[in-house]
């Protein structure tokens, strides 16, 4: 990748400032496993995964959201980043489709006010840095890119960061890297070896450990109180 285009990249690749609370990131963390799910299940690019999730954390670090529209954002944040970044490909995925996958109670009215909300909140621009747009002419770890994107201790991380800890992260010669590169492969060593520890313990032998992390069946976000995302 040259410089140029290396540069650009990191000026659109937005950085979290305001910390969420806990609870509302246990929430969030939920419903990006829940994003990357329905992803999953129509074949969506890593990418479009990617950018749902940051369109979601994005709302949410902006906005109060009431814990039973939580799967509205994560709908509309979808159908935004399937419009952006399927438009090439075979993917068809309409609102519809979305909701009764998704056994939602929400209209498609509903979803197309929640994706103007979101589209007034980034300017009407979505073409926003992820982690897979820094692998440019190299083979995507994709493992790793879902690892971090699923999990809310990175969150306040830039992707280029990201990027460059995962490009190193099974590099033997870490002399070169900055402190801040090491810091984060030592982060996703850590977890993915608490993971795999916790899996050995619970799983037989015979199973084998995938780095990324486990999908997951339909999430209820919300539980029966009312409480704010």
């Amino acid at each position: 990748m040259d410089l140029d285009h290396y540069n650009y990249l990191k000026k659109r690749d937005i950085k979290f400032e305001l910390i969420i609370p806990e609870e509302m990131l246990l929430r969030l963390e939920m419903l990006i496993h829940w994003i990357f799910q329905v992803g999953e299940q129509n074949n969506l690019e890593i990418k479009t995964i990617e950018l749902a999730a940051i369109l979601s954390k994005l709302f949410v670090s902006k906005y109060q959201i009431h814990c039973d529209k939580a799967d509205l954002l994560g709908i509309a944040s979808l159908m935004i980043a399937v419009k952006f970044n399927e438009c090439q490909t075979k993917i068809q995925m309409n609102i519809q489709d979305c909701v009764d996958q998704c056994q939602s109670k929400y209209s498609s009215r509903e979803i197309i006010d929640m994706e103007m909300s979101i589209l007034s909140l980034i300017e009407y621009d979505a073409n926003i840095t992820t982690i897979t747009d820094y692998f440019e002419g190299e083979a995507i770890q994709t493992d790793l890119v879902l690892f971090v994107t699923l999990d809310s201790e990175f969150l306040y991380f830039q992707k280029y960061e990201l990027f460059e800890a995962i490009r190193n992260f099974y590099s033997k010669d870490t002399s070169n890297l900055s402190e801040n590169t090491k810091n984060i492969i030592s982060k996703i060593s850590t977890k993915i070896q608490h993971l795999t520890t916790k899996d050995e313990k619970n799983t037989p032998k015979i199973k084998k450990k995938m780095i990324s992390k486990k999908g997951f069946k339909r999430l209820r976000i919300c539980s029966s109180q009312s409480l704010t995302l």
